[in-house]
């Protein structure tokens, strides 16, 4: 189904990206709009390395992607010391879960994280120490950082080892939603800015971006339609669960001064979003 495509379009889209970001250092952005800028453009590195130098040069890449934002997360999260195993056995997740995608071991990476790490995870936690209060919210807390930002990262990765094009299309789409989402929350309130509305708003550009991308992503039109659909409404779907999150974390108070948590507010509707779209594609056009 899929094809070799020309380098230069991809390079192209990145060269541009990059000048956008060199911009933002002149111009005076909001500061979730510069985190996200920051979060795009490193996605388009770990896109553009897979074309120009080869998947396992991305993929690794990807995984130090994994590294940082798994980091900021657990530094947000209220653990013990004696976590700290359990914290540990979630790092060294991350560069087996990147190797299972270098090597195209689908049925390892699929089962690696949500099966054997999620039962170790619970081990390492108790064999940290003795105090056994708070430990099942110690558990949770680590398992749900590797499942969103590991895990669900990790089929960016392998999305990308199928068709590099098809990756463009889902962070491009995802990137619409969420900047006509902002737009909407910047113009005040109204009928359109409901938390689930406004990221709907963005479904006729993302089907009509899907389906202009056809001869790159090699996706059929209908298939195409289908992703650009329903990319706006998972997107909403993980942005009102992460709000919840987010808040918890102490992310969304003051974000104009935060030292961490850009990355999670930055990625978290790409990381809801690419499981999904990646199913979709490995089902019905693999």
């Amino acid at each position: 189904m899929f094809h070799n495509i020309p380098v230069t379009p991809l390079v192209w889209v990145f060269g541009g990206l990059s000048l956008l970001v060199f911009i933002k250092y002149i111009l005076r952005l909001p500061a979730r709009v510069e985190a996200y800028l920051k979060h795009l453009w490193v996605y388009f590195l770990i896109i553009t390395a897979a074309e120009l130098t080869g998947f396992k040069v991305s993929v690794w890449i990807l995984a130090a992607v994994c590294f940082v934002a798994l980091r900021e997360y657990l530094s947000l999260v209220d653990l013990r010391f004696q976590d700290r195993w359990g914290v540990w056995g979630a790092y060294f997740a991350i560069p087996f879960m990147a190797y299972f995608i270098q090597i195209g071991w689908y049925g390892m990476f699929i089962v690696s994280i949500p099966i054997y790490i999620f039962l170790i995870i619970p081990f390492l936690v108790a064999l940290g120490g003795t105090k056994t209060e708070g430990t099942v919210f110690s558990v949770g807390a680590i398992d749900f950082g590797l499942f969103l930002f590991v895990y669900c990262a990790g089929h960016i990765g392998y999305l990308i080892l199928y068709s590099t094009w098809s990756t463009v299309l889902l962070v491009l789409n995802v990137t619409v939603s969420d900047s006509i989402a902002f737009l909407m929350s910047t113009t005040g309130k109204g009928p359109w800015n409901g938390k689930i509305i406004k990221y709907l708003i963005a479904v006729p550009f993302t089907a009509g971006l899907s389906v202009l991308l056809i001869t790159l992503t090699g996706i059929p039109w209908h298939h195409s339609i289908i992703i650009g659909t329903i990319i706006p409404a998972i997107v909403a779907i993980g942005r009102y669960a992460m709000t919840y999150i987010e808040a918890d974390l102490g992310i969304a108070e003051d974000y104009d001064h935060l030292r961490r948590g850009k990355l999670i507010n930055s990625s978290s509707s790409l990381l809801f979003t690419a499981p999904v779209i990646f199913h979709y594609i490995r089902y019905f056009l693999t």
